[in-house]
């Protein structure tokens, strides 16, 4: 049994931590302790609306340079990656309409997952097993076993995984 004080107590000290882990997740140098002068290399996986708005966001980042991205419609491809590469000062990621082509590039050090929702999972576990740190969009599965499934390679494969949950970790929710 649980008081209102215990759960409020419990709530604030859950709330700090979380609040730790954002502000070493914000500066992704300070995960794996790399030397400054090195960038990620992203892959962006599903490069449509919400893909294309991630990619801006680390476009504007110095520590990171998206180098390939997939989707399956060619024309969106061509016309985000030119895009993408206006972002990043003139170099335009590699476009591929096949996914799997990102998860055997050993140059991309990690992937950023924004398909439709049905891929999340698969694509997550693919990634760990290619050697791949991932950021997955909510949702990140339709199911308990694929979570499951996600855990086991995350752990297995020694990768870092993250999904996209801002809105959880927003101040007007720690505030709420």
């Amino acid at each position: 049994k649980m008081d209102r004080r215990s759960f409020l107590d419990q709530s604030k000290n859950v709330g700090l931590g979380l609040a730790g882990g954002i502000t070493l997740l914000s500066d992704a140098r300070s995960v794996r302790a790399a030397p400054a002068n090195e960038k990620v290399v992203l892959g962006l996986i599903g490069c449509g609306g919400r893909g294309y708005q991630l990619a801006q966001g680390f476009a504007e980042r110095d520590d990171c340079t998206i180098a390939m991205i997939a989707a399956v419609n060619r024309l969106t491809l061509e016309d985000r990656a030119a895009r993408i590469g206006k972002m990043q000062g003139g170099t335009a990621p590699t476009g591929v309409e096949d996914f799997r082509q990102i998860l055997d590039d050993p140059s991309i050090d990690a992937v950023v997952i924004a398909t439709p929702d049905h891929w999340h999972a698969l694509a997550t576990v693919w990634a760990c097993q290619a050697g791949k740190d991932v950021y997955v969009e909510k949702p990140p599965t339709h199911d308990c076993w694929e979570g499951q499934k996600m855990i086991e390679a995350a752990r297995k494969y020694d990768r870092v995984v993250q999904c996209g949950f801002q809105s959880r970790s927003a101040p007007y929710n720690f505030a709420a």
